[in-house]
């Protein structure tokens, strides 16, 4: 299984491909799979920064805690920094990690977690799967990556004239 979590800052490749080893699959899924949309979700539209290339939200995890993450819709999973995972509660679920991720710069141990909530404007989502790594060179006051476990419920529309995201949820 290939996941990306890489993404371009400035026209350089900061992190690409990862390979996710087979055998460190869990059997069964974890977090279990949620649909569920953060209570008061509705569509939203979020403001962004530009920044050398890449797009960036505020972002809101587990009620509290503030980050800077890349919008990153081919990334697999959201991926957050140690230090970030530790400031918002987020712990590692020790019977399914680490897991290996082979990257371009070599192989490399990750935890996976799950935030209770990840909110970005006035949209949110609950039990977000996250992995807990931190992505080397990205750009000061970024925290990681906005990636599909917390998309993959929305219609994601980018504006890139206004700098703005539209996420719907899905019904």
């Amino acid at each position: 299984m290939v996941i990306a979590i890489g993404t371009v800052v400035g026209g350089q490749t900061i992190l690409s491909r990862l390979s996710l080893d087979q055998s460190l699959l869990p059997t069964r899924s974890f977090p279990p799979k949620s649909d569920q949309i953060a209570s008061g979700a509705e569509d939203s539209v979020i403001s962004l920064e530009h920044l050398g290339g890449v797009w960036v939200a505020n972002v809101e995890l587990n009620d509290f805690h503030e980050a800077r993450l890349i919008v990153d819709t081919g990334a697999t999973f959201t991926t957050i920094s140690e230090d970030l995972a530790f400031d918002a509660g987020i712990r590692s679920n020790t019977a399914n990690s680490p897991i290996n991720l082979l990257t371009v710069g070599g192989r490399v141990q990750a935890e996976l977690g799950v935030a209770r909530r990840i909110r970005v404007g006035n949209t949110g989502r609950d039990d977000v799967q996250v992995v807990i790594h931190t992505i080397p060179n990205l750009p000061d006051g970024i925290d990681g990556l906005l990636g599909l476990s917390f998309f993959d419920r929305f219609l994601v529309r980018l504006d890139h004239s206004n700098k703005q995201l539209h996420l719907s949820p899905r019904t």
